[in-house]
């Protein structure tokens, strides 16, 4: 019998089975309890989970096509927060990502991470659907599904976990014999694993639908999507998508998902104006011939083929703009401000077109019309301090920079642009210093480490500067030798 798991979840159960240092005891004073309720909490704790969690992120930013377009990213993380707020847990801090892949897939990170893959995004028939998905994946961590089944693996025998994390390991580094040596470990174990990632799957399912209908959503999305799934894997016996590979759509788990659907109120919700933007800026900025996509999305216009009219329309505009049409671009957009001037994806439409033909004062003057109205917004911030630094307005991105990542203190790039924005002024400490939080949170803990030493030159006498980049390398290393594989 053969496991599949997702790429980056062979990885996340590596780690975790490889970590002895997240196999902690729950300890009252000087002695050891026994875990009466979750035993998962005996071998990783939430805290201990999420610090995993943020380590794998940062260790996928170097092999995973992150999409960094802030408005999508905002979005999904938007529509995420909406959800977790209706679950179980609403306290926990969870971060949702979007991988550029046309592939259709989701995943669950433990500690709160969710990634949702852009073809999934397109695959959806309405906002609804995708937030049945991500409800199922919010479920699988609010129930730590991923730390339940490091426990499970705990009680199999030493020879046959070996051979499940060989074969995890090599599939994870791309060799061909990873799977089969996976296929290989003991049937027993292995159909073990499968039953048991099948009871996650049921409840997820029963839990994310009611995350589901909290939230506002229709609870028949779901099925709908599973119903969806069944059909695309009757017409690709070849080539499932990822998401049938790692969440079997069955018949019986379509009935159960639609019986379920029928115990609450019907909500035909319709789908936000930011589901259709998205998706139209997903679609304008797909890998393929941007003349093509332009060529598209314009005929789509002329035939009236569209759900949505302005977001086909600013679609057309996203891909004029990377086709450089930018007089026809300007027209279009223009159109779309009339309509709605106060819509910030349109004035950042509209000073990056200008950027784009060079008109940095009329652009600069966009920006900041509309960040002083909405200076909380997190994409707007992102574009124009990038708009700051191509026209050398250094000072005034530092600063904007800094109130950005007061509110998006993972977001690496943020980091990357203050870098630069302070060594442009000749700030070298701060320089080094941002930079080092940008190779930490992109996947290289030892970059970081030069860049803080290298702050530490410009740290001059202040003791409180230098014991804080001491501090903060000595943190770097000990994650370092903690999550390392020997």
């Amino acid at each position: 019998m053969k496991i599949m798991f997702h790429p980056l979840c062979r990885t996340l159960l590596a780690a975790s089975l490889l970590f002895p240092s997240a196999q902690v005891p729950v300890q009252a004073g000087n002695t050891v309890l026994p875990d009466l309720g979750d035993e998962s909490m005996a071998v990783i704790s939430p805290a201990q989970e999420r610090k995993l969690g943020e380590n794998l992120m940062r260790q996928s930013r170097r092999s995973l096509a992150f999409m960094n377009d802030p408005e999508i990213s905002e979005y999904i993380q938007s529509l995420g927060q909406r959800l977790v707020s209706h679950s179980d847990n609403p306290q926990q801090d969870f971060r949702f990502f979007v991988i550029d892949n046309p592939t259709i897939n989701a995943f669950a990170v433990p500690g709160g991470f969710i990634g949702v893959h852009t073809g999934l995004i397109l695959a959806t028939q309405n906002e609804a659907e995708l937030a049945s998905v991500l409800a199922h994946e919010t479920a699988h961590i609010t129930q730590r599904h991923i730390p339940r089944l490091i426990a499970e693996s705990q009680r199999t025998t030493l020879p046959a976990l070996a051979g499940i994390i060989a074969g995890i390991l090599l599939a994870s580094a791309g060799h061909q014999g990873g799977e089969a040596a996976i296929a290989l470990t003991s049937a027993t174990v292995a159909q073990k694993e499968i039953n048991y990632t099948r009871s996650f799957e049921e409840e997820a399912d029963r839990i994310g639908m009611q995350i589901l209908a909290n939230s506002g959503f229709d609870p028949n999305a779901m099925p709908a999507f599973f119903e969806q799934m069944q059909n695309l894997n009757r017409l690709n016996d070849t080539s499932l998508p990822e998401f049938l590979r790692t969440h079997p759509v069955t018949t019986s788990r379509i009935a159960d998902s639609r019986n379920r659907a029928e115990q609450f109120r019907v909500r035909q919700t319709p789908d936000s104006s930011d589901f259709q933007h998205v998706r139209a800026k997903i679609r304008a900025l797909a890998a393929g011939n941007p003349d093509e996509i332009a060529r598209g999305f314009r005929e789509n216009l002329a035939q009236g083929k569209y759900l949505n009219a302005d977001a086909e329309r600013y679609g057309y505009a996203v891909a004029l703009l990377r086709t450089r049409q930018l007089a026809t671009a300007r027209t279009e957009i223009g159109k779309l401000v009339a309509r709605q001037p106060g819509r910030i994806s349109y004035r950042i439409l509209q000073a990056e077109t200008e950027m784009a033909a060079g008109n940095f004062k009329q652009a600069l003057a966009v920006y900041a019309d509309a960040y002083a109205k909405t200076p909380g917004d997190a994409p707007l911030a992102n574009y124009y301090a990038s708009a700051l630094l191509k026209t050398g307005k250094y000072r005034q991105a530092r600063d904007l920079l800094k109130t950005a990542l007061q509110r998006r203190p993972e977001d690496p790039e943020l980091y990357r642009m203050l870098a630069q924005a302070a060594g442009d002024i000749g700030t070298k400490f701060e320089a080094h210093k941002a930079m080092a939080e940008h190779y930490y949170l992109s996947g290289n803990p030892h970059a970081a480490i030069e860049q803080l030493q290298l702050a530490a030159r410009f740290a001059g006498d202040s003791f409180y500067l230098q014991s804080g980049i001491e501090a903060r390398i000595a943190a770097i290393k000990e994650e370092i030798a903690l999550y390392q594989t020997k």
